[in-house]
C-alpha cells in the first residue's frame, strides 16, 4: 500500500495467539509464499516468522470430500485461511472443511482473508425464488468454527451491507481501488490525451472519492468525472440509462470506467460503446478490483471490435492458471496489479493486533 514504518517509540504490540500460520486454499499457495517472504523480510517493525501449512483436499471412493493438514503450526497458533470467491460449491466446501479443521485442532485464533467475498454478487433478493446469500455464507463460516472465527477480511465488497453480517466488527473491508486506479491513470498519462473518470453511479464515486483526490495530487493530474444512471434488473443484469457530470470532458479523452468488479462484461462493454458513440470518447479502459471474468467475458473482451480497449484489474481472484485469460494478457489488453504486498501488510497488522484500516 505501502504503510509507513511504525514509530520506534511506540510500545511493542502484543500478540497472545502464538506464531502466524497461513493456510492457503488451492490456487493460493503462491500468494501465501510471497506474503510470507514479504512479512519476514520487513526492514521496519517487529520480526515476524510465518509458517505456511498446505491442506490436501480429495474425494473418497464414495464421493465424499476430505481434508488433510496435520497438526504442525496449527494448535496454539494464529491461523489465517487465504481464499477468494466466486463462491462455487467446491470453494465453499473447502473453506468450511478447513475452518472446522482449525477449530478441531485448537488453533489459538482463526481468521479468513477472502479477496472477493463468496456469493458477494448476490447482494439483493432476486424475487420469490431467491434471496441474498452473503449472510448465509457468514453464518456457515461461524458455525464451522463454533463461532470461534475471529474475523473475515475482504477486499472492496460488491455489497457494502455485507459488513453487517455476523457480529459487530466481524467483517473488515479493505480497499485496493486506489492501487489499481493509480496504475491505470499513470498508463493513461503516457498517451498525452485528457483523462476522464466514469463511475456506474454516484455511490461508487463517493466510495473512491478520497482515492481520486490522493491520486490527483500525487500524479498532478486533473481527473474530471461523469456518473452513470444505472437500472439494475438483478444481480446479473443492469442497463446504463444516462450520464451526468462533466460530460464535455469525455470528448477525445481516455475514459477510465471504474467499478468494483467485472463478471460477464456485458454492461461494461455496452457502456463503453455508448461513451465512444454518443460522447466522443477516444478510448475506454475498464478499471476494476475483482476480475471475475466468467462465461463469455474472455471472448467478448478479446474481440477485435470490443469497445473496451484495456482492462486493469487486481488478482484478488487469481488470474494465473486461467488459460482463457492468457490471450488477453499476451495482447496487452489485460493489465494485472498483484496484491501480495498489500496482503502482507494486512496480515502483519492483523497478527500484531494493529489497525488494518490504517494500512494504505
Amino acid at each position: 500500500m505501502p504503510a509507513s514504518a511504525i514509530d520506534s517509540r511506540e510500545p511493542r504490540p502484543f500478540n497472545q495467539h502464538g506464531g502466524l500460520t497461513l493456510i492457503p486454499l488451492p490456487g493460493f499457495g503462491r500468494l501465501a509464499q510471497r506474503s510470507k517472504k514479504a512479512i519476514e523480510s520487513r526492514s521496519h517493525g517487529f520480526p515476524t516468522q510465518v509458517d505456511v501449512a498446505l491442506p490436501e483436499f480429495g474425494l473418497r471412493a464414495s464421493g465424499e470430500p476430505f481434508v488433510r493438514l496435520g497438526k504442525d503450526h496449527i494448535a496454539g497458533h494464529d491461523c489465517v485461511v487465504l481464499t477468494s470467491g466466486p463462491g462455487t460449491a467446491e470453494m465453499l466446501t473447502q473453506l468450511l472443511l478447513v475452518l472446522r479443521y482449525l477449530s478441531g485442532r485448537r488453533a489459538s485464533r482463526i481468521a479468513a482473508v477472502t479477496g472477493y467475498f463468496p456469493m458477494g454478487r448476490s447482494d439483493k433478493d432476486e424475487g420469490a425464488k431467491e434471496f441474498a446469500l452473503p449472510p448465509l455464507v457468514t453464518d456457515l463460516m461461524m458455525a464451522a468454527t463454533y463461532e470461534a472465527l475471529d474475523r473475515v477480511i475482504a477486499v472492496d465488497l460488491h455489497a457494502p451491507q455485507v459488513v453487517m453480517s455476523g457480529r459487530t466488527g466481524f467483517i473488515t473491508e479493505v480497499s485496493l481501488s486506489r492501487r489499481v486506479l493509480k496504475r491505470a491513470v499513470k498508463e493513461a498519462q503516457k498517451l498525452g490525451d485528457p483523462i476522464c473518470l466514469c463511475f456506474p453511479d454516484d455511490t461508487a464515486a463517493k466510495r473512491v472519492a478520497d482515492a481520486v483526490e490522493i491520486i490527483s495530487h500525487q500524479l498532478d493530474v486533473d481527473l474530471p468525472a461523469v456518473y452513470g444512471v444505472k437500472r439494475r434488473i438483478s444481480s446479473r443484469e443492469s442497463h446504463l440509462t444516462g450520464l451526468f457530470g462533466d460530460l464535455r470532458s469525455l470528448r477525445r479523452a481516455t475514459v477510465l470506467s471504474f467499478d468494483d468488479e467485472i463478471a460477464t462484461g456485458g454492461t461494461t462493454i455496452n457502456s463503453a460503446r455508448v461513451l465512444k458513440r454518443d460522447y466522443g470518447a477516444k478510448r475506454v479502459w475498464a478499471v476494476v478490483t475483482h476480475a471475475v471474468l466468467c462465461g463469455s467475458a474472455p471472448r467478448r473482451f478479446g474481440a477485435a471490435n470490443c469497445a473496451v480497449d484495456r482492462l486493469f484489474v487486481t488478482d484478488t481472484i487469481p488470474v494465473q492458471n486461467r488459460p482463457e485469460l492468457e490471450p488477453l494478457i499476451a495482447a496487452g489488453r489485460l493489465d494485472v496489479t498483484e496484491w501480495w504486498s498489500d496482503l502482507a501488510w494486512i496480515l502483519y497488522h492483523h497478527h500484531w493486533n494493529l489497525s488494518i484500516r490504517e494500512v494504505r
